[in-house]
């Protein structure tokens, strides 16, 4: 690995801090519902990044922009109403921010043990734990590190309240509070099994790097299976 001189290690502390509040802004622009914002603010803005951006989860990847605003504020915006009732909080812990050696790229994974309240209409509302590892890839653009692509790998979904020994072992995707709320995205796949947790190891941690490469993307390009854990869990019907 190269080594630094004090100024170039200064800068790139500098730049773990700026990305850091770039995550920091994006928890209280969540908190707001400012997902427009969001995306217009704190993503990329060259039209080539645009193209590749990507906003994954355990079922998949919405890829581009354009798909990712369909989803992310049209979808969202539309579920929403009159917004009365909502909210959501995802706080960030555990920051892990490696900058690539040619300072062009960024990787970064946190930790968010998040809830969101969702209004069922009637006068009551549904308390959702959800915790989840993010992984997120940045790119520095001329007015600074935005993100690029972002992996949510959602852990479980437990309700407030909710006796869970009641519950089934095995997600059923089709009616996961998560699953049901990211839809159809671009790429359909099986990303993250929460049903064994931590097993698949994605998305990993990040390594030191010294440039960009698609292979350990955090965009559908560098999904890969465990390098730890090689056998299939056909016993559970969900990883494939």
């Amino acid at each position: 690995m190269k080594n630094f001189n004090t100024e170039e290690t200064m800068l790139r502390v500098w730049d773990a801090e700026e990305i850091k509040k770039l995550m920091g802004k994006r928890v209280y622009y969540i908190a707001n519902e400012w997902r427009a914002r969001e995306l217009d603010e704190l993503w990329v803005t060259d039209p080539e990044y645009q193209k590749t951006a990507s906003f994954g989860r355990n079922t998949g990847y919405y890829v581009g922009m354009d798909a990712i605003r369909s989803y992310y504020v049209g979808k969202h915006d539309a579920e929403m109403g009159d917004g009365k009732g909502w909210l959501s909080n995802h706080p960030l812990s555990t920051g892990l921010v490696r900058e690539a050696e040619d300072g062009k790229t960024a990787k970064g994974m946190w930790y968010s043990i998040a809830q969101e309240t969702r209004p069922n209409g009637d006068g009551t509302a549904t308390a959702l734990w959800m915790p989840e590892k993010i992984g997120v890839d940045f790119v520095r653009q001329a007015d600074g590190w935005k993100i690029w692509h972002i992996m949510i790998a959602n852990d479980l979904v437990c309700e407030a309240g909710h006796n869970n020994e009641l519950d089934p072992v095995y997600v059923d995707y089709a009616t996961d509070p998560v699953a049901v709320e990211f839809g159809a995205p671009t790429i359909e796949m099986l990303v993250h099994d929460q049903t064994f947790n931590w097993w698949d190891d994605y998305p990993s941690m990040p390594r030191p790097y010294e440039t960009w490469s698609d292979e350990i993307s955090y965009g559908p390009e560098g999904y890969h299976k465990s390098e730890i854990f090689q056998f299939g869990a056909k016993e559970g019907g969900n990883y494939k």
